[in-house]
């Protein structure tokens, strides 16, 4: 749809007017779900802003998840106008200000918007540049970019982009340009002023001194608090409450019921959890079968004696044959538990439901999710109004790891405003994210596999179980789970997939639906799968007798992870003690090559080395990625060590971070990171460094004790 030059500026927020570049075909601000489809330029042109201050208008096309998306996007914009990254003023999403952008997932922002966000950008730089031709009288050939943001003409007279708007105009121009302009981000590297050269996050400031907001943070008048009484066990269903006795307390102004939930409205905080209690929910107990449904452990030789695995990856060759052949023959399996997100910040909504100039209801959300499209979806289901008169005001978010993909609070949020005629703000506790938010699933591996006289794989049978990630519950409703179980869940399969010359191998997986609410977790099935698979490798590495990087070179089929792996062997030639190693070729794109080195410390394993190679193509914004890489290693020091999200009696046993057990300061080791200087396409860097971790550290265990632990957490050991 087109949209009229007035509803375009009040709905992107502008007050002191600015200039922006629309495409013929005008911004189309009602998507399709689910936001999975690309943005053409139409939409992206309208992402970068001229402001008559001189400053730039840039609005992040992906959530900011605490990857640093933000600050990257912004080097690519301030490259593309040749202008200092301190003019580029980055702005979360908001759904009625874009149209819609992929959901924040897959470690994909600069892969898959790199060059939007340049096209963007250049495309407002040559509509200004014209601009400036017609001021000065000169052709805009003659014009250059200066490094201020602006233009030069060769006898010395120039244009800042602040001149080239007038102090109150408002402009939503026709592009007027051709929709491929140069892009300057692509140039090479050494032409290049702001891509690729370290730069502080424009919002660090703000984090460490508490200014940056968060949707927790979020204040409107006659603000009040919701609170949702939640079931005691999964799939457990109320019976009855006591209205009266909620109403009862001081402070609070609604009982609201809604398909199956019931919550209460209240002036403070402390008043809608004490009408919650109030409540008094009779719940119905679940009964013993659906008990131990919920209980029920994943058990990967248990399932294939009941049943065939469902679903099949790649089959390549005679595994039966070749096992027969094989000198060794080795039966491996391994186990990981369940995960939970465990962000730092507990999510929250804020929701006001309002009537337009026009007398239409509108409901106005504030919140921090992966895909603030889907919540207005869910939110538009839920209060009955088309999704064009739900707004979203994304939010920075305090960590997701693929937990934010729907934003709950935002839907409860807006049920109860609607009901009570008053902004509601829901904000959940630490407790109910471990309770009520998906979990990562737990996996199950068995492989199989054998070497021949000379140390080669000769076969390689990998089955495993999981439960359904991106096809799970969670997304997709019951009636629809049929035809769901009949889809090979991607997710489930990530990692599977061998980086090695193997000639007989097969792939076999069943994702099992569980009454347990599963889905994303970072790196999907990456982490679990790369465990096994790694963990293999280096017992059949011994089992040949051949150094753990040496085999891996010997079977390797991607030259870049053997660029990974050749670099990490000179860089651990000089270091001391034993190490694990692992590897992966995280999607195919983004490779990885680290070592691990362990202690027993106090009868605790610890991890004291972590040394890594990674590759994943062009470096836009280094600092970013090293954090990315940082954050992935940390993360895998808890994953191999302590985290497992635990069920005891239909419920979460786990429940806190004094059950779920995080890496604190003093288990972080010494790392060293080497980023591979690279001109291969960017690709992701937010999970890869994961995928190999757990297992790096299982086998350096191995390698320091000769102790083989092939169940995670190795605490549990």
């Amino acid at each position: 749809m087109s949209v009229s030059r007035r509803r375009f500026l009040a709905r992107t927020g502008w007050i002191a007017g600015g200039l922006t570049v629309v495409g013929a075909g005008g911004c189309s601000l009602v998507p399709p779900l689910p936001t999975f489809g690309g943005s053409d330029v139409a939409d992206i042109v309208t992402w970068v802003q001229l402001q008559p201050n001189g400053r730039v208008c840039f609005l992040l096309p992906r959530a900011e998840l605490g990857q640093g998306i933000g600050t990257g996007l912004s080097q690519v914009v301030a490259e593309e106008l040749a202008a200092p990254i301190d003019i580029v003023d980055c702005h979360h999403q908001n759904t009625d200000a874009m149209a819609p952008c992929q959901m924040t997932v897959g470690s994909q922002s600069i892969e898959n918007y790199l060059t939007l966000t340049a096209r963007a950008a250049a495309c407002l730089r040559e509509t200004l540049r014209q601009r400036a031709a017609l001021r000065l009288e000169v052709s805009a050939g003659t014009l250059e970019p200066r490094g201020d943001g602006g233009f030069v003409h060769a006898d010395g007279r120039g244009l800042g982009y602040g001149e080239l708007l007038q102090p109150d105009e408002a402009a939503v121009i026709p592009l007027l340009v051709d929709q491929n302009p140069e892009l300057l981000s692509a140039r090479p590297e050494a032409e290049l002023q702001v891509v690729g050269r370290r730069q502080r996050s424009p919002s660090a400031l703000a984090i460490v001194t508490g200014r940056e907001t968060y949707s927790r943070d979020k204040r409107v008048d006659n603000l009040h608090f919701g609170e949702i009484a939640r079931p005691p066990q999964i799939g457990a269903r109320f019976r009855g409450y006591d209205r009266q006795a909620a109403q009862r307390v001081a402070g609070v102004t609604a009982v609201v019921e809604r398909d199956g939930q019931v919550g209460v409205v209240a002036r403070t905080p402390m008043a809608a959890r004490a009408g919650v209690e109030a409540l008094a929910v009779d719940w119905i107990p679940l009964q013993q079968p659906a008990l131990d449904a919920i209980q029920q452990t994943l058990d990967v030789d248990g399932f294939a004696a009941r049943a065939a695995l469902d679903h099949a990856g790649e089959r390549t060759g005679d595994v039966e044959a070749a096992g027969r052949t094989a000198t060794q023959r080795l039966s491996l399996r391994y186990d990981s538990p369940m995960a939970a997100h465990a962000a730092m910040e507990p999510r929250a909504a804020v929701a006001r439901w309002v009537t337009d100039a026009n007398g239409a209801e509108r409901c106005e959300i504030w919140t921090g999710s992966q895909d603030p499209w889907l919540v207005r979806a869910s939110a538009a289901k839920a209060v009955g109004l088309p999704a064009d008169r739900v707004c979203v005001h994304n939010h920075r978010v305090g960590g997701a790891f693929g937990g934010r993909v729907l934003c709950q609070a935002a839907v409860e949020a807006a049920w109860l405003t609607k009901a009570a005629g008053v902004p509601v703000k829901v904000q959940w506790t630490r407790e109910d994210e471990f309770c009520h938010n998906y979990v990562g699933p737990a996996f199950s591996t068995r492989i199989e596999a054998g070497l021949d006289a000379d140390g080669r794989i000769t076969h390689w049978h990998h089955r495993a179980v999981g439960a359904p990630i991106l096809t799970s519950s969670t997304f997709i409703p019951g009636y629809l789970h049929w035809l769901a179980n009949r889809v090979p869940d991607p997710g489930t399969k990530r990692g599977m997939e061998l980086p090695y010359a193997v000639a007989n191998r097969r792939l076999e997986f069943a994702d099992e639906r569980l009454p347990m609410s599963t889905g994303p977790w970072r790196g999907l099935g990456a982490a679990p799968n790369t465990f096994a698979v790694e963990c293999a490798m280096d017992e059949l590495a011994v089992a040949a007798g051949i150094e753990p990087i040496e085999f891996r070179l010997r079977h390797l089929d991607a030259p870049r992870l053997g660029h990974c792996l050749r670099r990490l062997r000179v860089k651990l030639a000089g270091e001391s003690g034993e190490f694990g190693i692992a590897a992966t070729a995280y999607k195919g794109v983004t490779f990885v090559a680290l070592a691990a080195k362990v202690e027993r410390i106090r009868g605790r394993i610890a991890v004291t080395r972590l040394v890594c190679v990674h590759d994943c193509g062009r470096v836009i914004a280094p600092d970013q990625v090293r954090a990315q890489v940082e954050g992935n290693l940390v993360w895998g020091v808890g994953m191999a060590l302590r985290e497992s999200f635990a069920l005891a009696g239909g419920s979460a046993a786990t429940r806190n971070f004094d059950r779920y057990q995080l890496p604190r300061n003093a288990d972080v080791p010494d790392m060293d990171i080497e980023l591979v200087r690279s001109s291969a396409p960017p690709s992701g860097a937010a999970e890869a460094a994961l995928a190999p971790a757990a297992a790096a550290i299982a086998n350096a265990v191995y390698a320091a004790s000769g102790e083989r632990h092939r169940a995670l957490p190795l605490s549990d050991a």
